[in-house]
């Protein structure tokens, strides 16, 4: 919608050129003139006939009346000679006051002549190129800030030329009048403004944007507004009841706005300089935008010559600047900005317009242009001659020579061009297919896919290139000796491994090619066999470092045989893949290992992170136990002391469970992507500790992290909290509010409970999901942000779809990637890592530190099936905390239906398990026991090793350091079969 405004913007600006230029043309001129005075300021003697004499008006006369009608101010004048019609008022008689001496002359009407238009449409038809290449630029990159201001630029500078250089003609039409004032005055500051952005935008503009460009607009607007509002009261005046002195002092006012105006572009016209010296010297040397900046400048700098002349003029010969004294001077230092424009443009791809323009057509349109110019000196001379000759039949005579002049240059630079092309394409054939591969490999390259993407992709350009339907590429695994089908095109081949001692193979290592047709030599026939045998004509070997790594194979050509430059080329290409090739086998090897190392690293971790828990629970009973007053004195340093606590990731999820493995491999894969994320689960499984994760390891971690429960609010609430509302939108907005999408822009917000929104806010969600721009409550100015969003919810959002409570675009918009939270009944082994972690939490919040858990609180919380997932178990231990009397959690602690359930529930998978033995204590929990009495049995072996290394193998100060008798010690230590010459029992 913006862009094609903008663009109904430059066609309606270029129309009003066109409208002022026949506007103009049929204003009539009598022989005097004068502006926002009745003083003359202009004579034009050939007027003035015989009926004067040699007598015609002087500047400084004052204009009294015209054909009897008294003319008291400037207005007046304009309005009366703007009716006259030369057909029907030949001649007009003025009366002026020459020094209280009333005089009479004769002045003949006329049309204007068609050489004062000469300028104004030369530079028109130039200025035209400009503006179209900017077009096409912007509609392809509408999103670029420069080529948005650069398109504005060229389209205020039409309005402010044409208007500006026929403004005495114009002065009686209003609307193009005010076209002109408002383009002329806000010139200036778009100038500034595309400078400001090009070639990058300046920090402060970055940093501050909206001050920047208040303080860029705010001056000339309100020049603006006065100007356009005395004018406006000029005419109104006029055409009200026209009072002649109140006219005057508004005419007077008006033109020192327009001096005041004139002064401060003359400053933006500083600043624009300043900001192009700026550009120029923070490009880098020699790059690409400091040629840009280098000829802008240069042209900016050539202009300040003429544009100080023009304001010199309106300082000291304001009647000379009205008459259009000024026009050739801005002409000029238009042209001198526009020539820097196109240089920049041809040369050196200002705004990427090489990217959008055929050059070829745009250097027809720049030789039609030039040949319009010669054309219209052509026309100029045949003028001049004709009507010497026969002055009846100058015009037409002149207008047909330089026309044919005109389409005679166009169709020869058109023919040109033409026949360059097809030499250029039957010449350069063989680059063109070149440079079409080499861009095509050079993406591949760029992609580093697997080795079978990149084989893939390398046999589809190559059967690209030379037309083939059939073909197929083997590849050599590294540190393997056989080649394996990795890519095919067509019929598939009969063979998907060449086995060591294949005859194609062997033969590659030292050939550059098999061709299946030849006839020339003996040595390869087995392999021309074999490729023949496999479907193909040409094979040719990928080698890297002398090491044969593939085989490409080429079916027949759809149109005759290969020819050996075809051969050569195929080989060129193949030769400059293998390294590409290489690297991706070398990467995917890479991959492969990582995976299993990673995989490794995970078990490991896994089984550390339970025997840190386990350490807990012996450390807890033993060496954090509280200490008699006959406990020995030896203890273990708290330096040296082993770690009890249960470490929360960096992802801040706590589990090892393979659900929970799955759920973090894909966190890193997710996080790195801006694409909206819907995480789906039942209720207390962990969703926003999941967003929490994604947004920590983003690329936006650095910016905000924002949540919105939408369950919790109205629909007209979680529209205002959403995207904000200004003051008196509704009841109670006593001030503005900045909306949760602002507050997270650079970052990410999160919606929990997506599918509890209105289908009102769900309509606005949509808009924003789409354009990054919203709008206020109250308010109309568009707000644009940078948001990812992270949507979640426990409800079935296809039944409501089908119910009609959610709509299905707002779904597809939320849903490109989704991740569901595993329940808690589904990940049981993370349940005692789980406990652990909260027991510490609240065991610290209470400073009871050293509260452990009984082994059968761990069994029955196993197997309890947890239907409010993670927050019900945490409330549960949260509950045990606050009631447990001793350091020690049991499971009278725990709620007494949860107890039963998790028994009743032991019972049943027990009865259900073919391994189900009874268990010798009635409140055994089968298996997860035995599993979680092993787990224990190791970690406690592990603190007596500990320990005695500690004590350097006095057994007397580890029994003091564990908190137990040297006997028990002892005994634990045969147990375990850490005594010498003793086994474990």
């Amino acid at each position: 919608m913006k862009k094609a405004v903008i663009v109904a913007l430059g066609v309606a600006i270029c129309l009003y050129a066109v409208l002022t230029l026949v506007y103009s043309l049929r204003v009539a001129e009598i022989g005097v003139q004068c502006a926002f005075d009745t003083d003359v300021l202009q004579v034009v003697p050939d007027f003035f006939g015989s009926e004067n004499g040699s007598q015609y008006p002087q500047v400084g006369d004052r204009i009294v009346q015209i054909n009897g009608q008294p003319i008291r101010s400037w207005s007046e004048f304009v309005h009366l000679v703007g009716r006259l019609d030369p057909a029907k008022t030949p001649s007009v008689v003025i009366e002026i006051d020459r020094g209280g001496r009333p005089l009479r002359f004769v002045s003949a009407v006329r049309w204007p002549s068609a050489q004062v238009f000469f300028q104004p449409v030369l530079w028109f038809l130039l200025k035209l190129g400009v503006i179209i290449v900017a077009g096409v630029v912007f509609w392809n990159r509408p999103d670029n800030p420069a080529t948005t201001r650069f398109f504005l630029l060229c389209t205020v500078t039409i309005g402010a030329f044409m208007g500006g250089y026929h403004w005495l003609r114009i002065t009686g039409s209003p609307p193009l009048v005010i076209v002109f004032m408002t383009c002329a005055t806000l010139l200036p500051a778009v100038v500034l403004h595309f400078y400001l952005l090009f070639p990058k935008p300046k920090e402060f503009l970055v940093r501050r944007p909206r001050t920047t460009l208040v303080w860029l607009y705010l001056p000339l607007g309100l020049l603006l507004a006065v100007m356009l509002t005395t004018y406006l009261s000029v005419v109104w005046t006029f055409r009200r009841g026209y009072e002649p002195d109140l006219v005057f002092r508004l005419t007077r006012v008006l033109l020192h706005e327009i001096y005041v105006t004139l002064g401060v572009a003359a400053v933006y016209f500083l600043g624009c300089v300043a900001s192009l010296a700026h550009s120029f010297m923070d490009s880098r040397p020699g790059s690409a935008q400091r040629k840009q900046a280098k000829w802008i400048l240069a042209g900016a700098l050539v202009a300040t010559i003429p544009i100080a002349y023009s304001l010199y003029l309106a300082v000291t010969d304001i009647e000379r600047f009205a008459l259009g004294g000024a026009a050739w001077p801005m002409f000029a230092a238009s042209i001198c900005l526009t020539a820097a424009y196109g240089i920049s443009m041809s040369r050196y791809g200002l705004l990427e317009v090489n990217q959008f323009l055929n050059w070829g057509l745009v250097s027809i349109g720049v030789s039609a242009a030039a040949g319009l110019v010669y054309c219209g000196l052509v026309f100029l001379g045949a003028l001049m001659i004709g009507s010497q000759l026969e002055p009846h039949l100058s015009v037409r005579a002149a207008v047909w020579v330089s026309l044919t002049a005109w389409v005679l240059l166009i169709a020869l630079d058109l023919f040109r061009w033409r026949w360059r092309r097809a030499m250029d394409r039957q010449i350069n054939q063989d680059k063109v297919q070149v440079e079409k591969t080499l861009r095509q490999l050079g993406q591949v390259v760029e992609d580093l896919e697997d080795p079978s993407a990149l084989s893939h992709r390398l046999l589809h350009t190559l059967a690209d290139l030379m037309h083939f339907d059939r073909g197929m590429i083997y590849l050599r695994p590294l540190n393997e000796p056989v080649f394996r089908l990795a890519s095919h095109l067509g019929a598939k081949p009969p063979l998907e491994v060449l086995p060591p001692g294949s005859p194609l193979p062997d033969a590659l290592r030292h050939a550059s090619f098999i061709d299946a047709r030849s006839e020339a030599g003996y040595r390869h026939r087995l392999a021309q066999r074999q490729l023949s045998f496999l479907g193909g004509e040409v094979a040719l070997p990928l080698r890297h470092e002398r090491e044969l790594m593939a085989i490409v194979i080429a079916g027949p050509k759809r149109s005759g045989k290969y020819t050996i430059d075809e051969i050569r080329h195929l080989t060129t290409v193949t030769q400059i893949a293998a390294p590409a090739l290489h690297g991706a086998a070398a990467q995917h090897l890479l991959e492969q290992l990582n995976r299993e190392l990673q995989e490794k690293v995970e078990k490991i971790s896994e089984q550390q992170r339970r025997i840190v828990a386990l350490q807990t629970q012996l450390g807890d009973r033993n060496i954090l136990a509280p200490k008699g007053p006959n406990d020995g004195a030896v203890s273990i340093p708290e330096a040296d002391a082993p770690a009890v606590t249960t470490r929360v990731p960096d992802h801040g999820i706590i589990g090892s469970s393979e659900p929970i493995r799955r759920l973090l491999a894909v966190i890193g894969k997710v996080a790195a992507s801006p694409s909206a994320v819907l995480i789906r689960g039942e209720s207390g499984t962990g969703k926003e500790l999941l967003a929490q994760a994604l947004h920590r390891h983003s690329p936006r971690a650095d910016g905000p992290f924002v949540k919105v429960h939408c369950a919790a609010l109205s629909p007209g609430l979680l529209e205002s909290e959403l995207f904000g509302h200004v003051k008196g939108a509704f009841t109670g907005a006593h001030r503005d509010k900045v909306g949760r999408f602002e507050m997270a822009d650079g970052g990410t917000l999160f919606l929990d409970e997506i599918g509890d929104i209105s289908l009102e806010v769900q309509t606005k969600l949509l808009r924003v999901l789409q354009e990054m721009m919203f709008e206020r409550v109250g308010s109309s100015k568009p707000v644009k942000v940078d948001v990812r969003l992270i949507t979640a919810t426990h409800q079935n959002l296809e039944e409501l779809m089908r119910q009609g409570r959610f709509r299905e675009d707002l779904f597809y918009r939320l849903n490109v990637i989704t991740l569901h939270t595993p329940p808690l009944r589904d990940r049981r082994e993370d349940i005692p890592e789980l406990a652990l972690h909260f027991l510490q939490t609240f065991a610290r919040r209470t400073g009871r530190p050293s509260l452990v858990f009984d082994d059968e609180v761990l069994e029955t919380l196993k197997a309890y099936d947890w239907p409010g997932n993670v927050r019900e178990l945490e409330n549960v231990i949260e509950r045990a905390v606050v009631l447990a009397d001793r350091d020690i959690v049991t499971v009278r602690e725990l709620p007494p239906e949860l107890v039963r359930d998790a028994q009743r529930s032991s019972e049943q998978r027990d009865a259900s398990d073919p391994t189900f033995r009874p268990s010798r204590r009635g409140n055994d929990l089968g298996l997860a026991h035995r599993d979680w009495k092993k787990l224990q049995n190791l970690a406690e072996r592990d603190r007596l090793v500990q320990a005695l290394a500690l004590a350097g193998g006095n057994k007397s100060q580890a029994a003091r350091a564990l908190g137990m008798p040297r006997s028990t010690l002892v005994s634990k230590l045969e147990k375990y079969g850490l005594l010498p010459g003793r086994k474990s029992r």
